[in-house]
Order: structure tokens, then sequence, then C-alpha cells
């Protein structure tokens, strides 16, 4: 499961990053508060998207948790007969 959210918050992060750098580089030629303003709202657009990368990928640590805990459980019953 661990695995799941690190990879999750690892690939949130690359996408929030790469959002806020385009962002950004579109108001570098004009600097001062354009180029704040765009790398902040291109950072809030980033953290967006990425934490619903990062939901997407805990949502299948917890399916794959439960589908290995069916499965033991099955595996685990008394044979009747």
């Amino acid at each position: 499961m661990n695995k799941h959210i690190l990879h999750g918050v690892v690939c949130g992060g690359l996408f929030a990053a790469a959002i806020t750098w385009i962002a950004a580089s579109d108001a570098m030629t004009e600097g001062g508060l354009a180029l704040l303003a765009s790398a902040f709202f291109g950072l809030a657009a980033g953290l967006c998207i990425g934490g619903l990368i990062a939901a997407n990928f805990a949502m299948l640590a917890i399916e794959e948790k439960e589908t290995t805990e069916a499965v033991a459980h099955r595996t685990e019953a008394p044979a009747t007969a």
C-alpha cells in the first residue's frame, strides 16, 4: 500500500512542478507581479490535479488491499463435506 501512495505523491508532485513551470515560463518575459501570479495559479492548478493523481493511487492501494484480504479469507475457510 505504501508503494502506491509513494508513487502517487511522486507522480502528483512531478505533474504539479510541470504545470507550475509551464505557467511561469509564459510570464517570464513580463516579470514582476505577472510572473508571481502565473506561478501561484500554476502551482494551485498543479497541486489540485496532482492531488487527484495521488488520490487515485491511494484508492488503487485500498482496492488492492481489499482484494488481498478477500482472497485470504476464502482460502482460510474450513472445507465442509
